[in-house]
């Protein structure tokens, strides 16, 4: 309350007390007779003090929680870690690490070995797979610059953009380490937009999950509907999304169509209309789909083989993927529309490749 405000309430308490008791002090203290008027019964005083002290109780209690959070979170917070990837491929995962070395040269050693062991935990997997080799050096402006051999274009899809952000992660906190460029034979790491990636810093990857703007490739139908059209799309995947699986199948459904973008004239969506995705997971390198019926339905003007391997080829960039399985609304089917098996695994056909096919003519 205001200073000026608890004055006049003061004034006025006397003021009034005068009134009532002109004989009496003016004391600012002296106000019984005013306070007597409203004197509760001594009942109704002692029934309210249990409510008093449970309503403090409570207060003090989820201070005394709210205080325990905070420092439980600090706790958590505090590093440094070592980025792990879990053994599904579809997260990072921060594990508490203590280094022994002091300077940046050998604690960036130092954190790569680790990198390079497998955790304790048997959930999680390590970041730099066996045979693959790094050497580090620091530029003159202090960046970071990482060189593999060749192995590391073994990595793929989802897997390598884990595998980046587990190393990138775990060495920027190293202090002067704030941002790192990848080299691989030598040459700048490029993404499937044929352009070179930039130095990377922690922040471009969210934490928890390695999440970031990946590429990937989506195979249509081409113009005439016998063969397949490569068309590189964005994803956001973050650990919050569904599986990967599931947002290339989505851009399968969705069709070609940008927006905002011109139609590209060359492509054309490859699935039947109506076509819901009902389950899609990933074992042992296998993919299983799970379609409803309208997957078996004809696309005017699409062979079925190109509806088939447009999911196939799709699914088959990603690294952790070998083969694709059908099923319809949980069940296997024999025949796929006309003639084609489709109770078996299909591996990708680099056949129906519209540049594939231009190069060997």
């Amino acid at each position: 309350m205001n200073v000026f405000k608890e004055k006049s309430l003061e004034n006025k308490i006397v003021k009034d007390n005068a009134m009532l008791n002109p004989g009496n002090s003016t004391s600012k203290w002296n106000v019984q007779p005013i306070t007597s008027i409203f004197q509760p019964h001594p009942l109704r005083t002692w029934m309210k003090l249990p409510l008093f002290f449970l309503v403090l109780v409570v207060l003090l209690l989820a201070g005394c929680s709210e205080g325990k959070e905070d420092q439980d979170k600090t706790a958590k917070e505090e590093g440094p870690f070592v980025y792990y990837m879990d053994k599904a491929e579809t997260k990072i995962v921060p594990v508490k690490y203590t280094p022994t070395e002091n300077t940046k040269d050998n604690l960036v050693k130092e954190f790569l070995e680790v990198l390079s062991t497998e955790s304790d935990d048997i959930t999680l997997k390590r970041a730099i797979p066996e045979g693959l080799r790094i050497k580090a050096s620091f530029n003159d402006s202090g960046g970071l610059s990482l060189y593999f051999n060749t192995a590391y274009n073994n990595l793929t899809g989802i897997t390598e953009v884990l595998t980046r952000a587990c190393i990138i992660k775990t060495l920027c906190q190293i202090k002067g380490v704030d941002d790192i460029a990848f080299y691989v034979d030598g040459s700048p790491l490029y993404g499937l937009n044929g352009k070179p990636i930039n130095f990377m810093k922690a922040e471009d990857f969210i934490d928890g999950s390695g999440a970031e703007n990946i590429n990937v490739t989506i195979y249509y139908a081409n113009a005439a509907g016998d063969g397949l059209v490569a068309s590189s799309r964005t994803i956001i995947y973050t650990e919050n999304i569904p599986p990967i699986e599931k947002a290339i199948i989505d851009q399968l459904l969705n069709g070609p169509e940008i927006p905002n973008e011109p139609v590209d004239p060359t492509m054309q969506k490859s699935l039947p209309g109506g076509t819901e995705l009902l389950k899609v997971t990933t074992k042992d390198g296998i993919c299983y789909v799970d379609f409803n019926e309208k997957f078996l339905d004809k696309v005017p003007g699409v062979d079925p083989e190109v509806v088939l391997y447009s999911v196939v080829n799709s699914l088959d960039e990603l690294s952790t993927i070998n083969k694709v399985q059908f099923t319809i609304n949980g069940s296997p089917k024999k025949i796929f529309q006309d003639d084609i098996a489709f109770d078996g695994a299909f591996e990708r056909n680099l056949d129906l490749l519209e540049e594939d096919r231009s190069e060997r003519k």
